[in-house]
């Protein structure tokens, strides 16, 4: 079966084209920040990437979601309202994946490299393979089953015994 995968299309009903996230189930905000570090803004707006990585997570949601027999997936890419500082320590989402929008994986474009795409995209394409057979409840968060499963496909197969191990 070859997944049918595409960019997500978000509608927006704020004029300044901006939504928050919530971040409230996420208490480490909140600690990072007293620490002095730079969060992530709870606020994001559309974002628009380069051809090439756009190009380059769909290659990887297309790949995620053959190995995970999902049929159909989205991703959606946002830009933080304030973005992360280019050096020093900052706490964020690179992606995202909620139960509210089942078939959309999340990408902060502007806090994820080229080189981070194919994993984030595959931890996230995971946690939606995982709600798709598991309540809402089971699926919430970056916590618990859905996380370990995630955490195990981001990760690739095991790696295979050698007969000289």
């Amino acid at each position: 079966m070859k997944p049918r995968v595409g960019v997500a299309r978000i509608r927006l009903d704020r004029p300044d084209g901006t939504f928050e996230i919530g971040r409230d189930a996420f208490p480490q905000f909140e600690l990072f920040e007293r620490l002095g570090v730079h969060v992530q803004s709870d606020q994001v707006r559309a974002a628009r990437p380069e051809r090439q990585y756009v190009e380059a997570a769909l290659a990887a949601l297309e790949a995620a979601c053959t190995e995970l027999d999902v049929p159909e997936a989205s991703v959606a890419f946002v830009d933080t309202v304030v973005p992360p500082p280019a050096f020093g320590l900052r706490y964020g989402f690179k992606g995202a994946y909620t139960t509210d929008y089942p078939a959309i994986i999340w990408v902060f474009a502007n806090w994820t490299t080229l080189a981070e795409l194919r994993a984030t995209v595959r931890h996230e394409a995971a946690h939606l393979a995982f709600a798709r057979t598991h309540t809402a409840e089971e699926s919430a968060g970056h916590s618990g089953p859905s996380e370990d499963f995630a955490l195990a496909f981001e990760a690739g197969p095991p790696p295979r015994p050698s007969r000289d191990a």
